[in-house]
């Protein structure tokens, strides 16, 4: 029997237009990635996206501040360019793509958002800035607010320029001769520089920390910063007689922690109390330069450093500023050459340590130290570092105790080229443990096992003594009884 050639016609038809109505749903279509946005002007932002091969077009969607999306434009094209923006404001965008299916519009998944803030004309082209003592704060910020005086005018003028520079990612800022008082301590974002002119004074009212490496974005949030993941970048400089003065009051003058490629240069710190604080409290940082720098003039009731490297960990309690993990990241890579110390308790150095977290790669070079009354350098769980052409000259106590070197629980650590005179001792090796009487006050530290010393004779020696209260320059002893019938003298070599 045959089959009629009016009747397969429609069937065939029937079949294809069912599988042409099946809906094309928008979880198969997926969503617009490598969506990016860019401010142009004062007005205008750049919208790009990555393409979708299926798309027929795209549509962008809008909002500000805490506003609804609305739909702005429809496109073809990967790229958009918004006009009509307001300077100041914030925009946030979406795309999703399109297709087009039985005449009508099949929608993907919408994008992932993206964030501007719309800067001034002269927010995105300016990040140099020069000020002065009398000069307003940026954009007049705080001027009529309650605290701004004449007084207190230097410090809100700096703390002003280093928000915007929180904000905008960096920049630098040239201070002008004069005084600058500061009333509470300023924090100094990544990609920051600031340079001192010639003439600069930095003091703070109540005498504490002057200036903490944080951004004021990071500041009171709970953020909690990891091994070298916080501020990064930062350049302090000063041109001539430039003068962080302490007043002998307490805290440090710069406190830095979890940072990296960090440079001082040129800055006289004076005036620190070594009962209370340091110039420069260093922890978990990396790629820190100090150079041409003056230390001088502490207190002498207490054994503070002028520079503290030390490790953030509750054990030891040696760094408590709130934006630290605790993480025990201890310090790598410091370079500190040409500075002159006087006049002070303690040079540089590690007071207390943590087992398994040695600072490495410390670098000690070329520098001058004259007149410290409990030690020049204390070098505690300290690895393949370095101590080279530094000069000692009177580093004498009292109860003639003190040393130019004091070095506990060292691995390959190179003393050479280095040059002692009219001190009390060149250098003393131990090991580093801690006492009774400071488990006692940290009852962490308990589970702390001493450090033993890696040390070659070779490698400590070859420096130049004379007019020491010793009849030797090194004396070293690895074990816990510290000196003994087990300490070993070794006379200097050229």
């Amino acid at each position: 029997m045959k089959i009629k050639k009016t009747f397969i016609l429609p069937a065939i038809l029937i079949i294809i237009l069912c599988f042409s109505t099946v809906p094309v749903r928008a979880a198969t279509l997926g969503k617009v990635t490598g969506i990016k946005v860019k401010q142009l002007s004062e007005e205008k932002a750049k919208l790009t996206w990555s393409p979708k091969s299926w798309a027929k077009g795209y549509e962008v969607y809008q909002k500000s501040g805490s506003g609804k999306y609305k739909k702005i434009k429809s496109t073809g094209k990967t790229a958009l360019t918004i006009n009509n923006l307001n300077a100041g404001q914030t925009y946030y965008f979406r795309v999703r793509a399109f297709k087009k299916s039985s005449g009508k519009k099949v929608y993907g998944k919408y994008s992932s958002s993206v964030k501007i803030i719309m800067k001034k004309n002269t927010e995105t082209e300016t990040k140099i800035f020069t000020v002065s003592p009398k000069s307003n704060p940026y954009q007049n910020k705080y001027v009529g607010s309650y605290g701004f005086t004449e007084q207190t005018r230097s410090y809100y003028v700096l703390r002003s320029y280093l928000e915007y520079f929180a904000n905008i990612g960096g920049g630098e800022l040239h201070l002008q001769k004069g005084t600058y008082n500061l009333l509470y301590c300023l924090y100094i974002p990544s990609n920051t520089t600031i340079v001192f002119e010639d003439g600069v004074t930095i003091r703070r009212m109540d005498k504490s920390t002057l200036f903490t490496l944080c951004s004021y974005n990071d500041l009171h949030t709970g953020k909690k910063f990891y091994g070298y993941n916080g501020v990064h970048d930062v350049k302090l400089i000063g041109k001539g007689n430039v003068v962080f003065d302490k007043e002998y009051g307490g805290n440090a003058a710069i406190l830095m922690g979890h940072t990296k490629n960090i440079l001082i240069e040129g800055i006289t710190f004076a005036h620190m109390s070594d009962t209370s604080s340091h110039f420069i409290e260093m922890d978990a940082s990396y790629n820190v330069e100090i150079r041409n720098c003056i230390f001088r003039d502490s207190s002498s009731s207490g054994k503070k450093e002028a520079i503290n490297l030390d490790v953030p960990d509750t054990a030891t309690g040696g760094f408590t500023w709130e934006g630290s993990s605790m993480d025990k990241t201890a310090d790598d890579t410091i370079y500190i050459h040409n500075n002159v110390f006087k006049n002070l308790t303690a040079g540089i150095g590690t007071h207390m340590y943590t087992p398994g977290h040695p600072h490495k790669n410390i670098r000690i070079e070329n520098n001058s130290f004259s007149t410290c009354r409990t030690f020049a350098i204390r070098a505690q769980n300290w690895e393949d570092s370095y101590i080279l052409n530094n000069t000692f000259f009177n580093i004498s106590a009292l109860d003639d105790s003190a040393l130019s070197i004091d070095a506990r629980g060292i691995s390959n650590v190179i003393v050479k080229n280095n040059t002692a005179t009219n001190s009390d001792a060149f250098m003393k090796i131990i090991v580093s443990r801690y006492s009774d009487s400071t488990i006692a006050s940290r009852p962490g530290l308990a589970d702390y096992e001493p450090i033993y010393n890696s040390v070659n004779k070779e490698d400590v020696i070859y420096n130049t003594v004379s007019g020491l209260k010793t009849n030797y320059a090194v004396s070293y002893v690895n074990s816990t009884t510290h000196q003994g019938s087990t300490t070993q003298y070794w006379n200097a070599q050229n």
